[in-house]
């Protein structure tokens, strides 16, 4: 049988083995219910079988002539004690006169003192049900002379089941009544007859052979629990005593079915042979992936990112590096599209990791103080160059109650309205973009909006541009470019913090986003000092607006000409270590006018001993690489530092390992700065910048 052939077959029959469990289940669950009723109503049959057993002792003429007209102890002991003790096997029976006290006891069959009714005061509530459907009934007439016989009473009985000295019992009252008029009772509140019978041989002997009931016994206040199998049936006592529990193992017929259908399952699957054992087997270890998807889907989201980020970090750095080189017109403006189509490239990966980490419910929203009339600047900043590019006024305009701090997720918030803006400024030819903050219509919740002139878009795709892949018009997508997702994710992102996304729009006459956000505020306090992770990337704003993204940034200049003597007697040095040859040629490339001394390594193990045997003033830092990785390297040179009390150098990840997970785990090692590829010169001269201060610093304190 062909594998694929053998997989489906065995898959199927797993299939239905499992469905066949899982019905049997149902029907095993079934099964126990309709028998936990069955019981209910068959205990409640039984005490009324009891009563029937009662019946003719208590409604009798006789009985109303010997226990009420005057009170006969013979005749109770002959016609109640043994009759009833032999008839029902009652344990204690009682007679009570109409002042409700005690005449007369008895306990197996023999006569008993009058304090053994101490034990069932328990019971005074069934007296009294006895006592109030006897004033309903009223008196009972004698039939006239020539009528008929005929029986006049019908019974008045009350059960109940009560636990004396820790055993339960069956005690039923019933009220002495005329049967055919011959005597007739001595007052208005007849005697009553009060027997208690143990639940075994009152209940629960019958229930068993009645309903074939496998291991019925009772359990004294103890709640029912199914995990052990058992079905179970509680009852009430009297007095608000402890509840009483029936408990027995359920026929179990989806049990016994799925038993007898395992032998000839067992046999068609073992009929498929090694490859069907095989199948078998993947298919288990297919379950078993599935059950840690989330895990695996996001290990994967991160190799992806890595695997791709570490070639275009190739082809937009050396782009860079290439601008800052002489070129004719021509090779500069081919430059510049492989280093824009980089870009472009990067920004997409971005999307759609972002939207696979939502997806999967990866994406965590952190809650920190942020200032967020400098958020929606900073965000204003990066949009402006291009907006002044094509001729757009880029406006902004921040209510004063929004220049304060609050709490919420200034990553997400800024990503969300990065994605507006930029689009604003895409889709505007002329005219403006405006973006503003107002106070929301709810307690500590801000409004942000981003405006436009632009070519908006018919009311009717609002819907539609919300979705995966989606723009307005098809045509749009061809004219101005972009996947369709920025919306999307903005819009799941917005929801993630508690917030919405909106729009509005009409063609030809702009588009105008509300994006409402529970941020609540936070007192103002003093600024802490600053900590490692204040260098990470989605951390670090512009201080003057962004140049063309086609521009070449320019070197450090400290890095070129240090101003102290001391430190141009040393020049910066500088440890790199990745294990991939590109993303080294493309660091040399990118330092290669500076005045600085680099060393390259291959792993984290190379990187520690050369940091060990001289002196380096910044580390740059891969995260994946064989031998020893960058995390446990990072942690080892820190380690270095400390033991040998040296000025800590200036750790920077530069890693194809993008997300935020992989930022704080950088940190967390001991890293400065976590550098995502691909590599962006500005950012990387900014580092050894900060470690050219460092030196200099160093050398100061020394002089």
């Amino acid at each position: 049988m062909p594998a694929p052939l053998a997989a489906v077959a065995v898959g199927a029959m797993l299939v239905f083995v499992l469905s066949l469990a899982l019905w049997a289940r149902e029907v095993d669950i079934g099964a126990r219910m309709r028998e936990e009723n069955l019981v209910q109503n068959g205990v409640i049959s039984r005490i009324r079988e009891v009563e029937r057993t009662i019946f003719p002792q208590t409604n009798w003429d006789e009985a109303v002539l010997h226990l009420d007209n005057r009170f006969d102890r013979d005749w109770a002991r002959d016609n109640l004690s043994a009759f009833l003790g032999q008839a029902g096997e009652f344990e204690a029976i009682f007679v009570i006169d109409g002042a409700d006290r005690p005449i007369y006891a008895s306990r197996q069959g023999d006569d008993a003192p009058l304090a053994l009714f101490d034990d069932y005061r328990g019971a005074e509530g069934l007296v009294a049900d006895v006592r109030d459907a006897e004033r309903r009934r009223g008196p009972v007439s004698a039939p006239a002379e020539g009528e008929p016989r005929r029986l006049l009473s019908r019974p008045i009985q009350a059960s109940g089941l009560l636990v004396v000295n820790g055993r339960p019992r069956l005690v039923t009252a019933s009220l002495v009544q005329t049967d055919f008029g011959t005597a007739a009772p001595r007052g208005p509140r007849a005697p009553i007859v009060l027997t208690a019978a143990p639940l075994e041989t009152a209940i629960l002997a019958p229930m068993r052979e009645r309903f074939q009931l496998t291991g019925l016994s009772v359990a004294i206040d103890r709640p029912p629990a199914h995990r052990d199998g058992k079905a179970a049936a509680t009852f009430h006592t009297l007095r608000g005593g402890p509840n009483l529990t029936l408990v027995w193992s359920p026929r179990r017929p989806g049990l016994e079915l799925l038993k007898a259908a395992i032998a000839p399952v067992a046999l068609v699957i073992l009929a498929f042979g090694a490859v069907g054992v095989l199948m078998v087997a993947r298919a288990r270890r297919a379950a078993l992936d599935l059950l840690a998807s989330n895990r695996a889907q996001s290990e994967f989201l991160a190799n992806m990112s890595h695997e791709i980020r570490t070639p275009l970090n190739g082809v937009v750095a050396v782009a860079g590096a290439l601008e800052r080189t002489d070129l004719t017109e021509r090779q500069a403006e081919l430059v510049r599209i492989i280093r824009s189509s980089g870009q472009t490239l990067e920004r997409l990966l971005s999307d759609v990791l972002d939207l696979s980490k939502i997806e999967t419910g990866a994406v965590t929203i952190e809650r920190e103080p942020f200032h967020l009339g400098e958020a929606v600047r900073a965000v204003a900043a990066l949009s402006r160059p291009r907006a002044e590019e094509k001729g757009v006024d880029l406006c902004v305009e921040i209510a004063p109650a929004a220049e304060r701090l609050v709490m919420g997720d200034v990553v997400r918030v800024k990503q969300v309205v990065t994605n507006l803006a930029s689009n604003a400024v895409k889709f505007t030819e002329a005219g403006r973009v405006v973006l503003r903050v107002l106070a929301g219509r709810g307690a500590e919740t801000w409004r942000i909006e981003v405006e436009d002139t632009g070519v908006g878009f018919d009311p009717a795709d609002k819907a539609r541009i919300f979705g995966r892949f989606q723009q307005a018009d098809g045509s749009v997508t061809r004219r101005y470019g972009g996947t369709g997702l920025g919306l999307s994710i903005s819009r799941q992102l917005a929801e993630l913090m508690g917030g919405t996304l909106d729009c509005d729009s009409r063609p030809g006459a702009g588009s105008i986003f509300t994006v409402d956000l529970p941020l609540p505020h936070v007192e103002a306090a003093p600024a802490p000092p600053p900590r490692p992770s204040a260098l990470a990337p989605d951390r670090l704003e512009p201080a003057a607006p962004a140049p063309h993204p086609t521009a070449a940034p320019a070197p450090p200049a400290a890095a070129a000409q240090a101003e102290p003597e001391e430190v141009a007697e040393r020049r910066l040095r500088v440890l790199l270590a990745d294990d991939h040859p590109t993303n080294r040629t493309v660091v040399e490339v990118l330092l290669s006018d500076l005045d600085l001394d680099l060393v390259s390594v291959e792993n984290g193990l190379e990187a520690c001993e050369a940091f060990e045997a001289d002196r380096f003033d910044v580390v740059l830092m891969d995260m994946q690489m064989p031998v020893m990785d960058g995390l446990n390297a990072v942690r080892r040179l820190r380690t270095y530092e400390r033991r040998t009390r040296a000025e800590p150098a200036l750790v920077v990840m530069l890693t194809a390992n993008a997300m935020r997970e992989h930022q704080e785990l950088s940190l967390a090692a001991g890293a400065d700065l976590h550098l995502s590829k691909p590599i962006e010169a500005a950012k990387l001269f900014a580092a050894l910048e900060a470690g050219l201060a460092r030196t200099a610093a160093s050398v100061a304190a020394a002089i």
